[in-house]
């Protein structure tokens, strides 16, 4: 994978990962450590606060199919670089607000710019650039992103217990303007603008143990007739919604368990290590052994990290290997997701029908995340909301495995009539 560094995808890779690191990594880090503090002072509920995640993703979602058009331009650096802008700005204006209301606008201006840079922008621009070991690339951007993510969680404790949430939230914006912004409108270009083929095209891809492989290459309209699309659909929308779960451990370290925001950093670093592992794996076990064994781990790992978190309840200690295991599955969404849709669909319309399937994951995902937050506020529990987490990623598995059976019979059924 490593031949040819000079090939001008690293650059891609290296700005991918700045996007990850910054811009994406901070407004990532705007609620967790931030809730209990501002709900404090504000003395709203969690569930309101919690509406910030649903207004994000549906502001995101809202724009994913207009973004790919964008994105297909000669200009993609540069709206992907004014979208960075824009996130930036969302984020400082978050330390001037006194009602929990106004953070709906950051919320929303951050989701719409995060159309152009964020879960579909970075699938995309990998695959633009990527035609062998996309999964292995993908997975190694997410798990560096992972890692500064783990960083965030030390340092918004940190900065949150030295200058309060209002600084913070102004500090995290100049780190995200330094980190992403010139990269951005720097090296972000498609291979025709640089004269120079996609990294590993015309070579031959190696294929796997997977019974997935074969050709085929799907239009949008096609697919939209198809249930091995929906099945996989619905997959990628449980596992939206599964995933966010995770996001409120942190929370119900600090409300439910009593713990200190220290203690609730910790708790973030384990999570984020356990993201880390998982995407620097998740991409080669779906390169080397297929999707199926992707998706099966994921809903291992996840059931397995929830049920040991039940142990918390009578020693908080528990919570940290129980998040650090939840980790380990928490990138279905982020990874997982847009290579299962992939190897449904094909390459060739790859990036239009992924925008597709992410509007309607974040519309429906990520608008239901503030429910979470609702578990805790009816009955003073996270435990149904851990439940709820098991049970999404065990469907999503099966869903998931259900569309490739159909897929593999399509395949089987074209080469028959060949």
């Amino acid at each position: 994978m490593l031949k040819d560094k000079n090939h001008y995808a690293w650059k891609i890779v290296a700005a991918c990962i700045l996007i990850k690191i910054g811009t994406a990594g901070l407004t990532a880090a705007a609620m967790g450590n931030f809730v209990t503090p501002i709900v404090r002072e504000l003395g709203c509920s969690v569930s309101a606060l919690s509406a910030y995640t649903s207004v994000n993703a549906v502001a995101m979602a809202l724009l994913y199919t207009t973004a790919v058009k964008f994105l297909n331009t000669k200009n993609i650096g540069k709206i992907m670089g004014f979208a960075s802008l824009a996130e930036v700005i969302g984020l400082g204006l978050m330390s001037t607000y006194h009602s929990v209301y106004m953070f709906y606008f950051s919320a929303a201006l951050i989701g719409v710019a995060q159309a152009f840079t964020g879960y579909v922008a970075i699938p995309a621009v990998i695959n633009m650039w990527f035609k062998k070991n996309n999964g292995t690339v993908l997975g190694t951007v997410i798990a560096v992103g992972s890692a500064a993510t783990t960083l965030y969680s030390l340092l918004t404790g940190q900065l949150i217990s030295s200058f309060g949430w209002r600084q913070s939230y102004f500090i995290m914006a100049v780190m995200a303007a330094v980190l992403t912004v010139p990269a951005v409108f720097l090296f972000i270009k498609r291979p025709e603008e640089v004269g120079c083929e996609p990294y590993g095209a015309g070579e031959e891809q190696v294929v796997t143990a997977s019974a997935d492989n074969g050709e085929l290459s799907l239009t949008k309209q096609q697919v939209l007739k198809m249930p091995m699309f929906y099945l996989a659909w619905l997959a990628c929308v449980c596992f939206s919604y599964g995933s966010g779960v995770a996001y409120y451990t942190q929370t119900f370290s600090t409300i439910e368990l009593g713990q200190t925001i220290a203690f609730s950093s910790i708790v973030g670093v384990c999570l984020s290590l356990g993201t880390i592992f998982s995407s620097l794996i998740v991409g080669r076990i779906n390169d080397r052994l297929g999707v199926r064994a992707g998706l099966a781990w994921g809903a291992v790992t996840n059931a397995l990290g929830f049920l040991l978190m039940f142990a918390s309840y009578r020693a908080p200690f528990f919570a940290l290997p129980a998040v650090f295991i939840v980790g380990l599955g928490n990138t279905m969404y982020t990874v997982q997701c847009p290579l299962l849709a992939r190897t449904v669909v094909g390459d060739k319309h790859y990036s239009e029908i992924w925008a597709l399937m992410m509007m309607i994951n974040s519309l429906i995902g990520g608008g239901l995340c503030f429910t979470i937050g609702l578990f805790y506020d009816l009955a003073g529990t996270f435990r149904g909301a851990f439940v709820m987490g098991i049970i999404l990623f065990a469907l999503a598995a099966v869903l998931g495995n259900i569309s490739l059976n159909m897929r593999k019979k399509l395949v089987d059924s074209q080469k028959e009539n060949v």
